[in-house]
């Protein structure tokens, strides 16, 4: 069994053509047509659907899906075993997270573990929907998922920070005069509103039906940065988590941001598979994000 075929037919799977592919692995296109086409021939039966727009798992293949990622992470925890004990750090991560999380929290973060731990490879990928960062993870596509918790969930979870939503407005708003705003007077003015594939932010529209107040949102976006800027033009209001908020201080000329009554916030962490189960390169994550994260939430 040639460990390196299943490794690179996940990439061809999780990149969706033999293009991209080819970016990651340092095969040629021809090279992983080959390889693809002798491991479909070892299991007898297709794995991949070639068309005109990419490349898609077949029906058999998502069957063997879920044993085949465990196969190669399992192979790969071995090999981080092994270097451990030559004295070497080495691995790789794939990480999901919240964009808000990722340019808050995450270059700090990235700094210090690779000052650590220089050769264990990371890749980010930002994702806004909780659902697709939670199938990435029960699929083992990603190993860890930096999101807000949810009231319903199937993985283990590390708190690291309670991140209140605040009311941002216009400079100048009459809004901006009172000392806390209600989902009765957002619901007044034009409101913008985050969405993703999951449908509106699921922890913002919790809160306003919690408190009975249906969201009328004419705008949506996105993009939290995109929000911001559309209520620096004047244009309506949002309600935005304070951690975004943070990372622009110099617009509070031009921004207002006021407390929710009743108050609103997410509880920010992550999430992983099992935290009995992990590899040596995740377990040196996990320690380094809790040691710098809690940190830097003492000194906000």
């Amino acid at each position: 069994m040639d460990i390196k075929k299943y490794e690179v037919l996940l990439n061809v799977i999780d990149r969706g053509s033999f293009v991209r592919a080819c970016e990651d692995s340092g095969y040629t296109q021809s090279g992983i047509t080959h390889m693809m086409n002798s491991l479909e021939q070892e299991v007898g039966f297709p794995l991949l659907l070639r068309t005109n727009k990419g490349v898609q798992i077949t029906s058999a293949g998502e069957q063997v899906l879920p044993a085949i990622r465990e196969l190669v992470n399992m192979n790969e925890r071995l090999e981080q075993e092994f270097d451990l004990i030559r004295g070497l750090e080495t691995g790789r991560l794939r990480i999901g997270c919240y964009p808000t999380v990722a340019c808050s929290w995450m270059p700090k973060l990235f700094f210090v573990f690779r000052e650590r731990y220089s050769h264990i490879q990371i890749e980010l990928i930002e994702e806004g929907s909780i659902s697709q960062m939670e199938n990435w993870l029960s699929s083992g596509m990603i190993d860890i998922a930096f999101f807000s918790r949810q009231p319903k969930h199937a993985y283990e979870w590390v708190f690291l920070k309670r991140d209140p939503y605040l009311a941002v407005l216009p400079a100048g708003h009459p809004l901006a005069e009172k000392e806390y705003v209600t989902p009765e007077q957002l619901m007044r003015e034009p409101f913008f509103m985050q969405r993703c594939l999951d449908g509106l932010d699921q922890d913002i529209k919790r809160y306003f039906d919690k408190n009975g107040v249906p969201i009328c949102s004419g705008v949506t976006s996105n993009s939290d940065y995109t929000l911001m800027f559309m209520v620096e033009r004047g244009l309506g209001v949002a309600v935005l988590p304070s951690l975004i908020l943070e990372q622009f201080p110099g617009r509070s000329q031009r921004l207002v941001t006021r407390p929710l009554f009743p108050l609103a916030y997410r509880e920010l962490g992550f999430a992983v598979r099992s935290l009995r189960d992990k590899s040596p390169a995740m377990a040196r994550f996990i320690q380094c994000a809790r040691e710098v994260l809690q940190q830097e939430n003492k000194e906000i």
